[in-house]
């Protein structure tokens, strides 16, 4: 009995230490709009930060880990994503993705003379 325990709870250790065990990279949602690079916050879509008018469109995805270069582009969020702007404010967007969820990016840098476009 002693050895069936110990041979499922070695089976069970086992088990769990592979999990996780593939790349689990994660990347931080970037959106360059307006020659301004937007990223993700913790602060949280309410009431405050109202949607304002639609700004762009997502043009191009990048890969995760790869930097925006022009405007319309982000590492996160598909093609036709829709970014809106949020009223009173151009510290904030919101970006609309395809499965009609809207996400709020926070300015992080002006980069007017930094873009390739």
């Amino acid at each position: 009995m002693k050895k069936i325990f110990v041979i499922v709870f070695i089976g069970f250790l086992f088990g769990c230490s592979q999990t996780g065990t593939e790349d689990e990279a994660s990347y931080a949602m970037i959106v360059i709009v307006n020659n301004k690079e937007y990223s993700g916050t913790e602060a949280e879509l309410d009431a405050s930060k109202r949607q304002g008018e639609k700004i762009s469109t997502i043009l191009k995805k990048t890969k995760a880990y790869e930097m925006p270069q022009a405007n319309s582009q982000s590492n996160l969020f598909s093609v036709g994503s829709t970014i809106y702007s949020v009223k009173g404010t151009e510290d904030f967007i919101i970006v609309k993705d395809k499965e009609n969820k809207k996400w709020l990016l926070k300015k992080v840098r002006d980069i007017k003379n930094e873009l390739n476009e």
